[in-house]
């Protein structure tokens, strides 16, 4: 009995490995018309630079956990992340959700709009742009 447990151990950690090795490839986000895609190094600079100007101390300001998606008929592409920023005095502060919509401008990625923050305002419309990145 006790090997039937290990072998039902062994199989869930081989499958969930497997779910997570997407190694950062585009994937399907299980919406219709939704595809999730990886970012160029220009559309990343935009994307940060986007960032950085809707937070009060850009020259500190870090991304992370950052996906984009595509959506079927629409032009843009849609970034959503978290951002930390720290203080004048160094500390640094929370994880900020933000969310940018990436246009092709005269051939460039533009981040054309966007949110940062964690009032429930914002985060009630980063939490509503961000449902299909996962």
């Amino acid at each position: 009995m006790a090997a039937r447990g290990q072998i039902v151990v062994w199989v869930l950690g081989a499958v969930l490995l497997t779910g997570c090795a997407s190694g950062g490839r585009p994937a399907a986000t299980g919406q219709p018309g939704v595809q999730r895609v990886a970012l160029t190094g220009a559309q990343s600079e935009a994307v940060s630079a986007g960032v950085r100007q809707m937070v009060a101390s850009p020259d500190t300001a870090q991304l992370s956990a950052v996906t984009a998606i595509t959506r079927a008929g629409a032009p843009t592409v849609q970034v959503c992340g978290y951002v930390k920023t720290a203080d004048a005095s160094g500390k640094e502060g929370p994880d900020l959700p933000f969310y940018v919509e990436l246009l092709d401008v005269d051939g460039k990625p533009d981040a054309a709009r966007g949110q940062v923050g964690d009032a429930p305002a914002e985060r009630s419309k980063v939490k509503f742009m961000c449902r299909y990145n996962g």
